[in-house]
């Protein structure tokens, strides 16, 4: 088809005046947006470069065809006709030229077609990804923005859009008019000043010309000429969008500036930096964006990281002075100061252990500001890369994979921002590794040598609060760290196994310091809920299972997943056998350490702590309150020999069984060593007691037994018990009583070893005298009670030495009278005695034990009875 030329612009007449023809017959307002006929018309005004579809040429003048007859020649319209197009286009036209027309139609078809097939199948994922997303887009505005309930979400849009413009016209529109006036009158007064010399240029050349001024005219022409050529549109205006490109241009250039500044500053999000890594990578600009932001990025981390150890290490070290500048940390010149400050600390700390909210009063316990520093600076250095590497690393993940990359090749590896990662994440660990003295390898990494910032006043039950605090927070950063899938190759884990084994050392050896000072907080109060034992035991209990349970916590025993509060969900994990060996240890040695603290207690001073009198706890029979005196050291020695009752048989063995039960192993060895030790050490303190009682008693019987004035062969037949028995006896009542003031359980234990020690004592003296006497019967009636079987055969045996050793003399011949004299004469005595040496009889009011033991007492009585009858002939004293 030939080039088509309008002399008028019809369709534009016809849209502007909303008719649809220039000669219409009736008044009609037509939107022509809606209606085919003049939207082709307008359409085939824009093609006017089209060819003959026939190939046949010639221009049509279609000037005179009204715009119904237009649309119907014109190809492109919708309501194309083909009779109409020959008859205007191609009236004389022959045969031959209309078939090789359809000839030339049909190869343009079959071009097209081919070209729209070719531009399918090169784009057919295109179009089915294009199609999917409009489905999904289209059903979910369907169910939302567009729904029929909202009309579309039209009708509110429209009435605001309606206010608004009302509203906007009253207000806006005189300021806009006059500001577009004032605009107006600003550039023409621009555009004056700017051009003044062009303006009076004109007038000066016709001056210059009248004058005969030629050359001055010449060069002040030259010189417009030059203005007008190199400064386009300063001097003269220009249209709009004559500069758009310019403007564009040097706002892309403003923009590269800033994207590159704003790569290398913190607190941008992922989506953020990567779509300024985009943008410059589209505009091009000789640096790469990307290693830009990992270089920034890495040294910006690895400074503040330094920084924040840095600081945190000045505080730590500021922390040991209190704001008076004296330090927090107390003088421990003297040998007792450490002692009597951890012994005030571990009284407070165990007795919170009892109450709902321990951890408050032992965080809060001595050298707690040095603590608090240490756990802030490993925070501060773990949410630094924490808050910082993730988003590091996720970029470089996206580098790795390909995103990012320049078309021309870098000189810097790819792999080189894992290594930048990795370098955080070493450093991390350099900082950990070097505040804390950390080792890699854990069997052979004990020292001796504490971190030098930890506060040596501070208990074991603080800094085992402290080292888990502490703890949690590098495992809760190691955890979001290993999640990450860095590759550090266990960096993080051998890190975390590090930091619990020399964690778990300094509890050791706070565990251990701490178990030495225990016997401090021996105050010899009673225990009410546990007869005869004091809280001390209770104290003990409660500070060694605090201390294992933190022990097996630091070793890893003990987890919590990721979390706060509530949500954090605790699970029991296997325990290397190396920390089982260390805890196991600990445990036993701090065992013997309390054990050692024992002997203190029963020193001949009062140990410090101690009062001089304290209540026994439990009221007297007549309803008054006994008080002990706690100077004395036999009345410690009593207290303590108690407690070893207790201890040896039930708390030992339950916090040994525990201690199995939570590791899972089995100390049979070690518990009959220990055992052992708290026999044997139970064993000394009771000999201790025991020993000096009986020597004293031993000393009034060999004195009356071996007097130089006593001739026992030749002395006549007794009449009453001499007064050396009755000093001995009396002496056993005082043991007796102090006894059972001081811890009545240990009372027949106590007597029945002074009753053996004193019948060994009496054979021994007989032996030498080799005579019997009416004492030694007496004393064996009085302490009947207490005659346990080593005794009775002590005795045995010295009434058989008495037997053998009898001779008969001149006036023996009433054997039979003589005995009934000495049975009356012992009968008697004990009358006289009854009240002196009631407590060395049973009780009457017994409960079922008593009773048994009563009734085998009596059966004991009967049997040396008829022994002593037996005897009767030869054991009378002369």
């Amino acid at each position: 088809m030939g080039k088509i030329n309008f002399t008028t612009d019809e369709a534009s007449i016809l849209k502007a005046y909303k008719l649809s023809s220039q000669n219409p017959t009736k008044w009609e307002e037509i939107d022509h947006d809606l209606e085919d006929p003049l939207s082709d018309l307008l359409t085939s005004q824009s093609n006017d470069g089209d060819g003959d579809p026939l190939g046949l040429g010639g221009v049509i003048d279609l000037t005179s065809l009204d715009a119904d007859s237009k649309m119907s020649v014109l190809i492109s319209s919708k309501s194309f006709d083909p009779k109409a197009f020959l008859s205007a286009v191609h009236p004389n036209a022959t045969y031959q030229d209309l078939a090789a027309g359809i000839t030339h139609l049909q190869s343009s078809i079959d071009a097209r077609s081919e070209a729209v097939r070719v531009l399918v199948e090169d784009n057919f994922d295109r179009f089915v990804a294009v199609k999917a997303s409009t489905d999904a887009l289209y059903a979910e505005m369907r169910e939302g923005l567009l729904s029929d309930k909202a009309e579309f979400a039209s009708r509110p849009l429209v009435d605001y859009l309606k206010r608004s413009a009302v509203k906007a016209n009253q207000v806006f529109l005189p300021t806009l008019e006059n500001s577009a006036k004032a605009q107006k009158l600003r550039t023409t007064l621009g555009v004056f000043e700017r051009s003044k010399f062009f303006f009076s240029l004109p007038g000066f050349l016709v001056e210059s010309i009248e004058a005969g001024r030629y050359e001055a005219a010449l060069r002040q022409y030259n010189k417009g000429k030059f203005l007008l050529d190199s400064r386009p549109g300063q001097l003269l205006p220009v249209e709009a969008g004559a500069n758009a490109g310019s403007t564009a241009q040097q706002k892309r250039i403003l923009d590269k500036a800033l994207l590159l500044a704003r790569l290398q500053e913190p607190g941008r999000s992922v989506e953020e930096m990567e779509r300024g890594i985009e943008i410059l990578l589209e505009l091009n600009v000789p640096e790469d964006p990307i290693w830009t932001y990992f270089d920034s990025q890495h040294k910006r981390i690895m400074d503040r990281m330094s920084a924040a150890y840095r600081t945190g290490v000045s505080i730590i070290d500021g922390a040991f002075l209190s704001p008076t500048k004296s330090r927090t940390a107390p003088e421990l010149s003297s040998p007792n100061a450490l002692r009597q400050i951890l012994g005030a600390q571990l009284q407070v700390c165990i007795v919170a252990l009892e109450s709902k909210t321990p951890e408050a009063v032992i965080a809060q316990a001595g050298g707690h500001e040095v603590w608090q520093a240490i756990w802030d600076m490993v925070k501060n250095i773990s949410e630094v890369m924490v808050s910082s590497l993730p988003n590091f690393w996720k970029i470089a993940r996206s580098f790795l994979e390909g995103k990012f990359k320049r078309p021309s090749s870098s000189r810097r590896s790819s792999s080189q921002c894992r290594q930048m990662a990795l370098d955080i994440i070493k450093l991390y660990i350099n900082f950990l590794s070097e505040f804390f003295i950390l080792s890699d390898v854990l069997s052979n990494s004990s020292t001796t040598n504490s971190p030098e910032h930890f506060p040596s006043h501070s208990n074991s039950l603080t800094t085992a609060h402290w080292l888990t605090k502490i703890l949690n927070e590098v495992q809760d950063c190691v955890a979001e760290i290993g999640a990450l899938e860095l590759g550090e190759g266990g960096l993080v884990k051998g890190l975390v196994e590090s930091a619990r084994w020399r964690f778990e050392d300094v509890l050791v050896r706070s565990w251990l310091r701490d178990a030495n000072y225990m016997y401090t907080l021996e105050s010899f109060t009673p225990d009410l809920s546990t007869p005869s034992t004091t809280l001390y035991l209770a104290h003990l209990e409660s500070f060694m299972r605090h201390l294992a349970t933190s022990a097996f916590k630091i070793a890893g025993g003990v987890s919590t997943d990721s979390g706060s509060g509530v949500l954090r969900v605790t699970q029991q994990n296997i325990v290397p056998p190396a920390f089982i060996s260390k805890i196991t240890k600990a445990f036993l040695d701090a065992i013997y350490a309390v054990l050692d603290g024992f002997v203190v207690l029963v020193a001949e001073e009062a140990p410090p702590g101690v009062g001089s009198i304290v209540s026994a706890g439990a009221p007297e029979r007549e309803g008054k309150q006994e008080l002990i005196d706690l100077r004395d050291s036999n009345t410690r020695l009593l207290l303590v020999i108690s407690n070893f009752s207790h201890l040896s048989g039930s708390l030992i063995p339950s916090m040994l069984s525990q201690l199995e039960n939570a590791l899972g192993i089995s100390v049979e060895d070690d518990r009959k060593t220990l055992m052992k030790a708290v026999t044997a050490l139970d064993k000394t303190l009771f000999d201790g007691y025991v020993k000096p009682k009986a020597a004293a008693v031993a000393v009034i019987l060999r004195e009356g037994i071996l007097d130089k004035d006593m001739d026992w062969y030749e002395t006549p037949q007794p009449t009453e018990i001499r007064p050396y028995m009755y000093k001995a006896l009396m002496g056993l009542v005082e043991i007796h009583a102090q006894i059972s003031r001081v811890s009545e359980n240990l009372l027949e234990r106590g007597i029945y070893a002074l009753v053996e020690n004193v019948a060994q004592d009496a054979l021994l003296s007989f032996k030498q005298v080799k005579t019997a006497t009416l004492e030694i019967e007496f004393m064996h009636q009085t302490l009947a009670r207490y005659v346990s079987p080593p005794a009775a055969k002590t005795l045995s045996e010295l009434y058989n030495k008495i037997s053998q050793a009898y001779a008969r003399r001149p006036g023996d011949e009433n054997l039979q009278g003589n005995l009934d004299s000495v049975k009356r004469t012992l009968a008697e005595s004990r009358r006289a005695t009854g009240i002196e040496f009631m407590c060395f009889r049973a009780a009457k009011e017994r409960s079922g034990k008593g009773k048994k033991e009563k009734d085998e007492g009596r059966e004991r009585g009967k049997d040396r009875g008829k022994d002593r009858e037996g005897r009767g002939d030869s054991s009378t004293a002369s």
